[in-house]
């Protein structure tokens, strides 16, 4: 009798369990698909979180006059001392856009600590990308926070969190489009 119970009170689990996520993947196809659920959004806002990268790498890393175009984007946004440049690394995330084949990331000092910056090469030049650019409004509005009421805050990160950069395909990395040379496959 204890063997019977417990076998029907794994099935009934199991049911509620397949009615849960049946009912969740038919909520989410029902979803439109240009506007994402905003835990999604955050998620991949997150995975996007400007950092360094350091693959893969372009084959021919940086030249003297990108090291000057760099500098000249960076002093825009952060007019102080440029401390270090990463390695840059071909193919961008989709949200980038498709015209974005390149990515540094650069650190510098301004004047309160060290701060990161990730450029994107778009159209064969060093500019802050898009996900950098919603990076810049995302810190402002946490700045703000402490000193908005609670409700002004939700219906702002909310519309921050609907401007957040899309892809028009897949979530997946740009093709190398790079105009720099491939390296040369050795023969063995």
């Amino acid at each position: 009798m204890k063997r019977v119970s417990m076998v029907l009170m794994a099935a009934v689990l199991a049911l509620g369990l397949a009615a849960t996520v049946a009912a969740a993947e038919q909520q989410a196809s029902t979803r439109p698909a240009a506007f994402p659920h905003r835990n999604d959004v955050r998620f991949r806002a997150w995975q996007l979180l400007p950092k360094r990268r350091d693959e893969p790498l372009r084959y021919l890393n940086i030249t003297d006059n990108e090291v000057r175009e760099i500098q000249l984007v960076a002093e825009k946004y952060i007019p102080k001392v440029l401390l270090n440049i990463s390695p840059v690394v071909t193919g961008c995330p989709c949200e980038e856009g498709p015209q974005c084949t390149d990515q540094v990331y650069i650190v510098a000092e301004n004047g309160q600590g060290s701060r990161g910056l990730q450029l994107s090469r778009v159209k064969n030049a060093w500019v802050v990308g898009a996900v950098q650019q919603w990076y810049f409004r995302y810190e402002e509005l946490l700045t703000r926070e402490r000193k908005t009421n609670y409700l002004d805050q939700m219906r702002a990160e909310s519309e921050l969190f609907r401007d957040f950069p899309v892809c028009v395909g897949e979530l997946v990395p740009a093709d190398n489009k790079s105009p720099l040379p491939k390296k040369a496959e050795s023969k063995k």
